[in-house]
């Protein structure tokens, strides 16, 4: 479906290929779209979403019928998201920036920050400036809406050695690809490593691995609340998943709502 500047995927850079793979495990995953749709039409007007990646949100709040643009740092993500949102029957808009510096393109109904994306913000000080600059991308009665991982729910996660997370068929590159990770939780840090490694094995012959570290600043629900808070955003509500129910100890995610506070 994809291609990268027209080589055979064997020879692509390791981001390029870190972008494919991202959608390999992700494309089917669409458990938190209605929740965006849903909020996208309460608000009215276009939906920013920050650290957009390979536009899989974007697509889907496209094919809803939004006005969408997406930020992102990786030429290599907004690559492929051009690529998904070529053919998209709304209008979608592509942005090559880093969401923690610059102003924020234009204004708007919903922001999003998806999966994780704000975590990638680690300095206390990006994090109050790029709340700032959300506040002031937010039309009067827009939305800000954070998808954090709960840290909580990673106690019980081996830590320290690899674990398989994923094997099988990636069909775009004609290869089968087994994915390991390690997780290692640095509590003082406030901070989730997640060390992937990728066995890709070409079915023309080959192998090559490609590794990536990530690594999430973790948040707890009054910490969240106080930067909120701060940059003139007021909570509205806490779920612990896309289902809407309450955020609880065992909650695998914590989505925070939250408007601008203009009292």
């Amino acid at each position: 479906m994809y291609s990268s500047h027209g080589t055979a995927p064997a020879d692509w850079s390791e981001a390029a290929l870190l972008a494919q793979l991202y959608d390999w495990e992700h494309d089917g995953f669409r458990d938190d779209i209605a929740l965006y749709s849903a909020l996208g039409r309460r608000t009215g007007g276009s939906v920013l979403e920050l650290a957009c990646g390979t536009g899989r949100i974007l697509a889907g709040l496209v094919d809803d019928g939004f006005h969408v643009v997406g930020v992102d740092r990786s030429p290599d993500m907004l690559e492929r998201a051009r690529v998904r949102l070529a053919h998209a029957r709304g209008a979608a808009e592509l942005v090559l920036a880093d969401m923690r510096e610059g102003v924020l393109p234009g204004t708007h109904g919903l922001i999003v920050f998806g999966l994780d994306a704000f975590g990638l913000v680690h300095d206390p000080v990006q994090q109050t400036d790029t709340l700032d600059r959300v506040r002031a991308a937010l039309q009067g009665d827009g939305v800000v809406v954070l998808d954090l991982v709960h840290v909580g729910s990673l106690a019980d996660h081996p830590h320290g050695i690899p674990v398989l997370q994923r094997s099988g068929a990636d069909e775009e590159i004609d290869a089968n690809v087994t994915k390991w990770m390690v997780l290692e939780l640095h509590p003082a840090a406030q901070l989730i490593e997640w060390r992937c490694f990728y066995d890709i094995s070409w079915r023309p012959g080959g192998f090559r691995r490609v590794t990536e570290t990530v690594e999430i600043r973790t948040f707890g629900r009054y910490e969240i609340e106080l930067l909120l808070a701060r940059a003139g955003l007021r909570v509205e509500a806490m779920y612990g998943d896309y289902e809407l129910g309450p955020f609880q100890d065992d909650s695998r995610r914590m989505l925070v709502v939250a408007r601008r506070h203009d009292g």
